[in-house]
């Protein structure tokens, strides 16, 4: 029974490791002008390796809505964009490492600009 376990601890550490590393993203969001900009990078090496960069800009027209979704140990921020084709487009970022009053202050931000858009529709 302890050689089982042995190898257990190591091996579901190592999975937590792979796990947080696959997930942890550092989230970045300005919404000051025209356009709306979402940035997503790895946490660990992006500065030298900077290979799971995820980013979005587009005018603040474009917004249709938007929507958080928190799962047990994630969260996500689904935006929704018209785009070119008059076709409405997904995107999903992880804002899993963002505190509870920047997850309020991005939900207020994105709120002020969807108010706009149906003011100006």
């Amino acid at each position: 029974m302890k050689g089982k376990l042995w190898y257990a601890i190591p091996a579901a550490l190592l999975f937590l490791l792979v796990v947080f590393y696959s997930t942890a993203k550092y989230f970045e969001f300005d919404s000051d002008g025209n356009v709306l900009t979402f940035i997503n990078r790895g946490l660990f090496i992006s500065n030298f390796v900077n290979y799971r960069e995820q980013r979005a800009e587009f005018p603040k027209e474009k917004l249709k809505r938007y929507r958080i979704q928190n799962y047990l140990l994630f969260s996500y921020l689904y935006v929704y964009v018209k785009s070119k084709s008059n076709q409405i487009k997904r995107v999903r970022f992880n804002i899993t490492l963002l505190s509870n009053s920047k997850k309020r202050a991005l939900k207020k931000s994105l709120e002020k600009v969807l108010k706009h858009n149906n003011e100006i529709s």
